[in-house]
């Protein structure tokens, strides 16, 4: 009988025990969830709002390894007026209104706001002329291919890929 209540005793401890790990686990979870979630609806956000995608940039030129949706979120509730910091849930100090206004300044003198597939997308060789080059190194001449592919380089060296988490 003694036996009998100390298995018990171990399965009802063992039964809670799992309770509170899957708990924990859908916990985790929905935090998880909730996240990617922010991540996904800045990036809109971002792709879609030039002032709130120099805004993020502002924010990347302060502080570089931030991530929109994860150490700071912007909003952008009213067309009539600029977008905000809503959320900044890093432990670097929130920038202020004149860190944000300089850095912005900063990188518009530096052209950093353009986009960069937009710089190099206008300077490429034409797909017509890709393809035909394509098309003759796979028929074994590869000079073609070869100076498309060095063009290309140039205009990536000269058109560096930007950071992506401003929707670049």
């Amino acid at each position: 009988m003694i036996i009998e209540d100390w298995i018990l005793a171990t399965l009802i401890v063992l039964f809670i025990l799992a309770c509170g790990w899957l708990y924990v686990i859908w916990q985790n979870t929905q935090r998880s969830e909730h996240q990617i979630r922010q991540v996904v609806s800045q990036q809109t956000l971002i792709g879609s709002d030039v002032s709130a995608r120099s805004l993020c940039h502002a924010v990347h030129y302060l502080y570089p390894s931030m991530h929109a949706g994860v150490d700071f979120v912007i909003k952008h509730d009213d067309p009539g007026q600029p977008p905000y910091i809503a959320e900044w849930n890093s432990t670097s100090s929130k920038p202020s209104e004149q860190q944000l206004r300089r850095a912005l300044a900063k990188i518009s003198e530096h052209g950093l706001l353009e986009n960069y597939a937009i710089r190099r997308q206008a300077e490429y060789p034409s797909i017509g002329d890709q393809l035909d080059a394509a098309f003759k190194a796979r028929h074994g001449d590869k000079t073609e291919q070869m100076e498309q592919d060095k063009k290309i380089q140039e205009i990536k060296d000269k058109y560096p890929k930007t950071s992506g988490e401003c929707g670049d």
